[in-house]
């Protein structure tokens, strides 16, 4: 081990006590109202048609829906379709979990462009400087963790909190950070790993390194900060580590599945505290809508499945609990496709959209908000989410502000409008 590994190695806890939660421009600031809780959001970016499944229509003049069948789930209403090329993952997602799915409705983002619709349903407003639902949970609920935000997505909004979350991604840098053989690089195809002893060493060699700071110009202020900040980064480093296998390999984009194991195992060994996951899927179907949206809807409500099945069985945080007990899951995309097919047998943009709220404290088994037979949507009473002639329009921003309250978290620090939508709160 020469002076270069040992370089190497307090660079790389540097590099790790950049998230330290003193850092953050919010710098560890709590705006918690209620029981704190995870978050693992699953973008369907480019635009899901709602009629396959989570807001049903009748066929008419003027709306075309797929083939398939109306089925309830207790109170909800659901377009499922168990035949050949249909889609029959949707089926088997709500037969197991409707009573704990809140679908919601008729959410109008007021825009068909992608860049736009993607920046509200995601962060709450128009400003893609702002902070997204996951970058608001990480800073508030879970800054002093080693990763507080997890990005496993193409697309997130980590606004004034970005010291706080990381990418995977084709060009992260934590798989850079975290691979031995890019860490010390031998020429070899063996990478070298330090042995115990040595890692023994090295974590000597930084107590030593701190120790001699404090007493020269660290015993306080802010050198004391950063010192502090050094040395629980050595610390978040060794956790992160615990679920390096799962980040892939560099230049290598995550599937579905894959996202799905990794933030699993984030957030169960308490590495992070939300996860964004992408179904890298091309929702935009302006073209053969039908056949691709089946298609889509099949990957995604598998995905779903699986890993609210994985968060039933996996132990949460309070003894004799799971981790469904402690986490928020929301599935959402920036917009719906138009209720007509065009020539092309394609769906254009949307400005209506419906989502689904799951897990933790959440009141399922039925749709709050609502469409007309067009997907428009419906004005509403926010205390019950039922259709309402003296309601109002549900947008992103209101239920952006609902899921940050499912998590505990006080969205009127984040959020322009203080009100928010989220009766589906047990």
């Amino acid at each position: 081990m020469n002076r270069r590994d040992l370089l190497k190695y307090t660079g790389a806890a540097g590099a790790l006590a950049l998230l330290a939660p003193r850092l953050g421009t919010a710098g560890g600031v709590r705006h918690a109202t209620g029981t704190p809780r995870r978050l693992l959001m699953v973008m369907c970016q480019g635009g899901w048609d709602t009629t396959f499944a989570i807001d049903p229509k009748e066929q008419g003049p003027k709306v075309d829906v797929p083939a398939g069948t109306l089925k309830r789930y207790g109170s909800l209403d659901i377009h499922t379709n168990n035949a050949a090329g249909g889609w029959p993952s949707v089926d088997t997602f709500f037969t197991k979990y409707a009573p704990i799915t809140a679908v919601v409705r008729g959410i109008s983002v007021a825009s068909v462009s992608h860049n736009e619709c993607v920046t509200r349903m995601s962060t709450g407003t128009r400003d893609e400087s702002n902070a997204d639902m996951g970058a608001i949970v990480a800073n508030d609920l879970g800054n002093d963790l080693p990763l507080p935000y997890l990005i496993l997505g193409d697309t997130a909004f980590t606004g004034p909190y970005a010291v706080s979350a990381g990418r995977v991604g084709a060009t992260n840098q934590i798989i850079a950070l975290l691979d031995p053989a890019q860490a010390y690089p031998t020429g070899s195809a063996t990478p070298f790993r330090p042995t115990g002893a040595e890692e023994a060493i090295l974590a000597k060699f930084a107590n030593a390194s701190v120790t001699r700071a404090r007493a020269t110009r660290g015993s306080s202020g802010y050198n004391k900060r950063r010192l502090d900040d050094y040395l629980s980064g050595i610390e978040r480093g060794k956790k992160l580590r615990t679920v390096r296998d799962g980040f892939g390999a560099r230049g290598r984009t995550l599937t579905l599945g894959s996202q799905v194991d990794l933030a699993l195992g984030a957030l169960e060994q308490d590495v992070s505290q939300a996860v964004m996951l992408n179904t890298r899927l091309q929702w935009d179907t302006h073209d053969n809508n039908d056949a691709d949206q089946a298609m889509f809807h099949q990957t995604t409500y598998a995905g779903l499945t699986r890993l609210i099945d994985q968060l039933a069985t996996r132990p949460g945080r309070a003894a004799g609990t799971k981790m469904i007990d402690d986490t928020v899951v929301v599935c959402f995309s920036e917009f719906a496709r138009t209720p007509r097919r065009n020539i092309r047998g394609g769906k254009d943009h949307w400005p209506v959209t419906s989502a689904l709220v799951m897990g933790a404290g959440i009141r399922g088994g039925r749709a709050y908000g609502a469409t007309t037979a067009d997907i428009q949507g419906q004005p509403i009473g926010f205390a019950t989410g039922n259709p309402s002639a003296t309601g109002k329009t549900l947008t992103s921003q209101h239920f952006v502000g609902g899921v940050l309250a499912a998590c505990g978290v006080d969205a009127g620090q984040h959020l322009a409008d203080p009100e928010v939508f989220a009766p589906y709160r047990a």
